[in-house]
């Protein structure tokens, strides 16, 4: 299995196609989906509160329910940082022609396009990508 985050509770892990999100003390398995191709990015909220899994499609998971967003326009996603407490931002493929950064509200399943990402349009492939 490929850790794609983990905090002190819980763990978001990969094998193949499949994803993961398990809870640490008791192994009970929180979340479980299927991605086209391995996901690229996951991240968990430090409280524990939500998580976000993420790459062709993406799923974001509450302590309460969890949500598949399968949106044309927020499809292969490329990274994810956190904005602030109630906040996460996402790229999407830097080298795709709809290339753009989204918001997005865990909580709530909000998202919203931010602006397009037109950086890396006709470079080469990098590893790292400075948005």
């Amino acid at each position: 299995m490929n850790i794609l985050y983990e905090t002190d509770r819980l763990k978001l892990e990969n094998e193949f196609e499949a994803t993961f999100l398990t809870d640490k003390s008791t192994g009970a398995t929180l979340l479980e989906d299927d991605f086209y191709g391995d996901p690229n990015c996951g991240l968990i909220d430090k409280e524990n509160k939500w998580a976000i899994i993420a790459g062709e499609h993406l799923t974001i998971w509450t302590t309460k329910k969890w949500k598949r967003i399968e949106d044309e326009d927020l499809k292969w996603i490329h990274s994810i940082r956190i904005k602030d407490s109630e906040t996460v931002e996402v790229l999407t493929d830097p080298w795709n022609r709809n290339s753009a950064i989204w918001e997005i509200h865990p909580l709530t399943f909000e998202f919203k396009r931010i602006r397009d990402f037109n950086d890396y349009k006709d470079q080469e492939y990098s590893e790292n990508v400075i948005w």
